[in-house]
Order: C-alpha cells, then sequence, then structure tokens
C-alpha cells in the first residue's frame, strides 16, 4: 500500500537540490551559510558562563540548543533560507504511525520547505571516540534519510578532550574515504569527504554527496 502524503509533501513539489538553488542565488551560498555556523559557535565559545565543566547529561543537546540561537544571530539579511532546530525530513518515513528523521539542526529552504541542508551533531568525548558520529553518516547521509534533496550537508564533532587533527584521521580511517580542508576555511577545523550515496526505495535523494566536517574544541578535562 503506497503512502499517504504528509502536508509538506502534499503542498510544495519534490524540489530542485538545495545547493543547487543556493548557489543559484549567490555562488558562494553554501561557504556564507558555515560562516554563519562558525561565527555562533565563535560566539558561544567567547561566552564566559557557558561552562560544560560541572555539566553531567545532556551536552549535545544543550549545545546544540543554544548555538542555533547564535547562528540566526549570526545571519544577514534575509537569505532564501532560515535555520531550523530539528526539521523534519520526510522521504523515508514509511508509516503514517514512525515519527519522521529529525537532524539536529537545518537551513530550511524559504519557498520549499521540503529541501534541507542539514547538520546533525554528535559528542566526540575524546579524539578516538568517533564511532557515533561515523555511524549518523553511514546510516542517515549517506542512505538519504537526511539530505534528501541536499547533494551537501554537514557533521557537527563536539570535541571535549584530545586533537582534531587526530579526530579527523580517526573519522576518514572509519568512513575509507579522505577528508580533505574546505577551502573558505582552511585554518579553522574544517574537511569535507565526498561520497557516492546508497540507492533507496524513494529515489529522492542526490547521488553525489559532499559531507562538511567541523569539529569544535570545548577543551574539557575528562573526569
Amino acid at each position: 500500500m503506497s503512502r499517504r502524503p504528509t502536508p509538506l509533501q502534499a503542498n510544495y513539489p519534490v524540489p530542485e537540490d538545495f545547493v543547487v538553488m543556493a548557489r543559484r542565488w549567490r555562488p558562494d551560498a553554501i561557504e556564507i551559510m558555515l560562516r554563519y555556523v562558525w561565527q555562533g559557535f565563535d560566539t558561544l565559545l567567547e561566552e564566559e558562563n557557558f561552562d560544560l565543566g560541572k555539566a553531567e547529561e545532556s551536552l549535545e543537546r544543550d549545545i546544540t540548543f543554544v548555538v542555533c540561537q547564535k547562528i540566526r544571530d549570526a545571519m544577514d539579511g534575509k537569505p532564501p533560507y532560515y535555520l531550523e532546530h530539528s526539521p523534519p525530513e520526510n522521504e523515508q518515513r514509511f508509516s503514517a504511525q514512525a515519527a519522521p528523521p529529525t537532524p539536529d539542526l537545518g537551513f530550511v529552504w524559504r519557498s520549499n520547505p521540503r529541501a534541507i541542508f542539514p547538520l546533525e551533531a554528535k559528542i566526540l568525548s575524546t579524539d578516538r571516540k568517533i564511532g557515533e558520529y561515523v555511524k549518523e553518516i553511514k546510516e542517515n547521509f549517506l542512505t538519504g534519510r537526511y539530505a534528501s534533496f541536499s547533494s551537501e550537508a554537514a557533521m557537527l564533532g563536539y570535541l571535549l578532550k584530545g586533537n582534531a587533527e587526530k579526530a579527523f584521521e580517526n573519522i576518514s580511517s572509519h568512513l575509507n574515504c579522505t577528508l580533505k580542508r574546505y577551502p573558505p576555511y582552511q585554518k579553522r577545523n574544517h574537511r569535507f569527504s565526498v561520497h557516492k550515496r546508497n540507492e533507496n526505495r524513494t529515489g529522492s535523494y542526490r547521488k553525489d554527496f559532499m559531507c562538511h566536517h567541523i569539529i569544535i574544541f570545548f577543551g574539557l578535562s575528562m573526569r
């Protein structure tokens, strides 16, 4: 039995690739979006009252919740997208009862909110603990559960202890691919990898896929 459409699917057409639409607006649109992300984290890390040293639980959720507004504050003008916390990705929701997959953050296209550039966050307690980070890429990004209509997306690694370069090396090894420096942000802990995504039942997502890897170092001494 075929799945009935959601309100988003019933009222908005299958969109073009988010990246194509964004770069039609401005050739450097993706670079601008990711600059907002970096600016948001810069602002958060500069706040003296944001201290993770005494935190015990919900690190990933709370960091993402707080930084969401910092990123929004960094956005100037009125671009054709906005930042949303936990936007629904409906394209691989295969039953009426199942909740849609929801990445932690997403830039959503204003005129067609089915097009989302998602950002998924994961805590890296050390530069070796990258299992959950890699799992998100393999099970959500490379299957098209996330970024169904975007040929690019981003992982956010909240590194608590260790070295970002070592984390990149370990991620590269587990993904069996090269993580390259992202030219617009060469001096940042920002890399990218290129993938071919697997086939899926919907056929909705773009097969050529670039994953941005952004590591933010919080520098805790682990208990």
